[in-house]
């Protein structure tokens, strides 16, 4: 009897040691939704014109995805004579279970997404004209009197810089836009990351070894949820905010290639 409380204690002792970070946590560490254009750049790194994402858009995906494989993983049930469940465990086991409401948050989400659908075709659009009237002017740039018989450089730089910044300030307007969707999606996912959470926190804080064994798959499956929904919120920050850096990593790819640029 005594070698096994031993197991069982040590066992208590371990998962007791390995504890989640909760996904409320993990929503503090998304990169918040900038507010300009050159704040969104910051948040990637430029390699050669394409955008790749900054530490710390990697640092949460990396973080998300080992917590979540790591929560996937099954947790056997120790061996050995076990006492009745404490006072203190009933508690906790009361406050274990299923979340009850995924096709209300499912359909809040689906929403959140539609808003950001048609933010971003509308941004498109936007974008489009915008391109549209650039290659028109540069078209109608006068030619040089010279062999080539084409604009200048000078000409042809003033040209991409000022649809350049345009695009910058049009990404400043669509930023304040996104900002109530991403409110919406926040508030989506909200009932079922605070489930997640208490539920994990539960589970975490249970003195029975066996009783955290059999309860695992439901407090792990909740809290992966949790962590699923913090993605989807990463996902619309780091997608709206790479739409919003583009036409920075534009201007300074402009500024490089017409460094040298001279008039007729």
């Amino acid at each position: 009897m005594l070698v096994c409380a031993g197991i069982l204690c040590s066992a208590a002792t371990a998962w007791a040691a390995q504890r989640v970070v909760l996904a409320e946590a993990w929503l503090g560490r998304v990169p918040p939704l900038p507010t300009t254009a050159e704040t969104a750049y910051a948040q990637w790194i430029d390699a050669g014109g394409g955008l790749k994402p900054g530490p710390q858009f990697e640092k949460v995906s990396d973080g998300l995805k080992s917590q979540i494989l790591s929560l996937s993983r099954t947790i056997e049930r120790p061996t050995g004579v076990q006492g009745p469940l404490s006072r203190h465990d009933q508690v906790l086991t009361g406050r274990i279970s299923v979340f009850p409401g995924t096709a209300s948050v499912q359909q809040n989400i689906q929403a959140a997404r539609a808003a950001r659908g048609a933010l971003t075709q509308k941004w498109s659009a936007d974008l489009n004209a915008l391109e549209q009237r650039r290659l028109r002017e540069r078209s109608a740039l006068p030619a040089c009197h010279n062999e080539a018989g084409a604009p200048s450089q000078l000409a042809i730089r003033e040209v991409e810089l000022a649809y350049a910044q345009q695009k910058i300030t049009l990404a400043a307007h669509y930023l304040e836009q996104s900002q109530p969707v991403l409110q919406q999606l926040l508030k989506a996912i909200s009932p079922r990351v605070g489930h997640g959470d208490a539920v994990m926190d539960a589970w975490q804080d249970l003195q029975n070894p066996g009783t955290q064994a059999q309860l695992a798959p439901i407090a792990r499956s909740a809290e992966a949820d949790a962590l699923l929904d913090v993605g989807l919120v990463q996902e619309l920050v780091q997608g709206i905010s790479k739409l919003a850096a583009r036409p920075v990593a534009d201007r300074k790819a402009i500024e490089r290639v017409y460094a040298q640029a001279k008039g007729c």
